[in-house]
């Protein structure tokens, strides 16, 4: 309903935002217009001029537009294989440091976007990363370090427990391709 559809035969996609209201996002339509205002021409198979039909397309429609949408719609809080950062590594002090840096490192490698949070308080640490809306964190102390494993919670306070580093690195890369949660 409305918009300037006036140079032919359009399709759009209109998608609702949180508080109901409908915006168009995708589009595709013919131009009969500009092609015959700006006299482009092309020649056919057969030597003939020929009017060519100008498609335009937005696959989008306004990509700020598009991303608050897609924002509002997550409330922030993305699914994992959309987190800018997927994973949170919070090392509970400086002596677990270079297991985190390697683990971090490790969970990249299979593919995952990582951040090793700089040193505070654990409490601290576990809210930042909940308020970001991290989907994973991962503490890691010295048993985590001594055993190569990552003591895991999910956005939303599930806590997974204690797994091996390759096993959350296996898991991490599976939920990512198939953008299932962890």
């Amino acid at each position: 309903m409305g918009g300037g559809a006036f140079y032919g035969p359009k399709i759009d996609i209109k998608i609702q935002d949180a508080l109901g209201r409908k915006w168009q996002c995708s589009t595709i339509q013919l131009d009969f217009n500009l092609p015959q205002r700006f006299d482009m021409a092309y020649v056919d198979n057969d030597s003939s001029r020929q009017r060519p039909i100008m498609i335009h397309r937005a696959i989008f429609g306004s990509l700020e537009r598009f991303f608050g949408i897609l924002v509002e719609n997550y409330a922030g809080a993305f699914p994992l294989w959309l987190a800018p950062v997927q994973v949170r590594l919070l090392p509970v002090n400086d002596a677990v440091l270079p297991y985190a840096q390697e683990a971090a490192a490790r969970l990249r490698a299979a593919g995952a976007r990582v951040e090793v949070m700089e040193r505070a308080s654990i409490a601290k640490m576990i809210r930042t990363a909940e308020r970001a809306k991290t989907p994973v964190m991962a503490v890691v102390g010295a048993k985590e370090a001594e055993s190569r494993s990552l003591a895991l919670r999910l956005y939303g306070g599930a806590d997974l427990g204690s797994l091996p580093l390759d096993d959350v690195a296996t898991r991490l890369s599976a939920a990512i391709a198939s953008r299932s949660s962890f």
